[in-house]
């Protein structure tokens, strides 16, 4: 059976002109749809039933395009999704969530070629993002939650990464906190470009390096386990540590339990700093962790509505924006440890 990309070529159109052609999304010139409608002849294509029940309408329909790694989603994960969802159904739309894997360029071909949705939320981009470039020569209006390397044109929006580092490094410095350490998410996501992580370890080795501070990264598994197994390590290998930045909060409880198993006491002898974390992600430790985050719910809500207005043909340059962190102080914090001996990066 003939594939949409198949016909798109004997057209000599793109994939999505042959998907406005079934679903009637966007005016097409009477040439442009004749050389469609007769390349499905030629080839003997078969619409999807669902684009040609669409057909000549609006399908008032957008998706959330939401990797999914080995571990699942996170309780920030939801908290995107549902915000999401309620900001599409306030706009009039209804929320397609496409859960997949953020190297698989095929799947999000699959949800532009049904000619099923208007638009797209792009979740947990990379610096060098084949979706978007592939969004863009589609010419299918989308929005990012989060932003590619160097300087993008299309709209977005994103936490302020280097705010809420450079926050949460003050407020530890303001503690009396003088050797602090970080712990991320695994070397395999920094290493194939996850934007979050990537633009917050940077973040963090700016903030320290404008500080004279040495600040050791750990890259750890996102799991209980993975946390676990990170206590020992972070604890081995860097013993004078009083206050650990994290950026991990599926392994934050892990890392807690070990914590108090080894008998260090949170925050009497340690001192936890989330990043970037949610309401309930924070609560699944004890004791629940002090954090620096902008409001997720806002920053979804947001990327919905800036999809919404492109789609109404307002210009998309003008949706940018970077969301300032808030302290939210719970109990995973206090005053560093009197401890003897040398302390600042000795």
């Amino acid at each position: 059976m003939a594939t949409m990309e198949e016909v798109a070529r004997a057209a000599g159109v793109s994939r999505s002109t042959v998907s406005y052609v079934l679903s009637g999304t966007r005016p097409i010139s009477a040439q442009t749809r004749q050389q469609v409608m007769q390349a499905m002849k030629d080839l003997d294509y078969t619409p999807n039933a669902l684009a040609q029940g669409l057909a000549g309408k609006r399908t008032g329909i957008i998706a959330l395009i939401v990797p999914v790694t080995e571990v699942g989603f996170n309780l920030t994960d939801f908290e995107y999704i549902q915000a999401a969802t309620d900001q599409a159904r306030s706009e009039g739309y209804h929320l397609l969530l496409w859960p997949y894997s953020a190297q698989d360029v095929e799947e999000l071909r699959k949800v532009v070629s049904q000619g099923i949705v208007e638009g797209v939320v792009l979740m947990e981009v990379r610096t060098v993002d084949e979706r978007v470039s592939f969004l863009l020569e589609e010419d299918l209006p989308f929005t990012t939650i989060g932003r590619t390397g160097g300087v993008q044109a299309q709209s977005f929006v994103d936490a302020d990464f280097e705010a809420t580092v450079n926050m949460a490094v003050e407020y530890a410095l303001g503690l009396g906190h003088e050797n602090l350490a970080y712990m991320t998410r695994s070397r395999d996501e920094l290493d194939a470009g996850h934007g979050p992580m990537v633009r917050m370890r940077d973040a963090v080795l700016a903030a320290a390096g404008s500080r004279g501070l040495r600040i050791p990264v750990f890259t750890v598994c996102p799991t209980f386990n993975g946390g676990w197994d990170a206590f020992d390590k972070i604890r081995a290998q860097e013993p004078r540590v009083t206050a650990l930045l994290t950026f991990n909060e599926p392994a934050v409880p892990g890392f807690t339990a070990a914590a108090a198993e080894r008998g260090v006491r949170i925050p009497r002898d340690l001192s936890l700093v989330g990043l970037n974390g949610s309401e309930d992600g924070s609560r699944t430790s004890h004791p629940n962790v002090t954090g620096f985050s902008p409001n997720h719910s806002e920053l979804a809500r947001l990327a919905v509505n800036y999809l919404v207005r492109r789609l109404r043909g307002e210009d998309p340059a003008a949706f940018q924006k970077l969301f300032t962190p808030e302290l939210t102080v719970r109990a995973s914090c206090a005053a560093a440890p009197s401890r003897p001996g040398p302390s600042r990066n000795s």
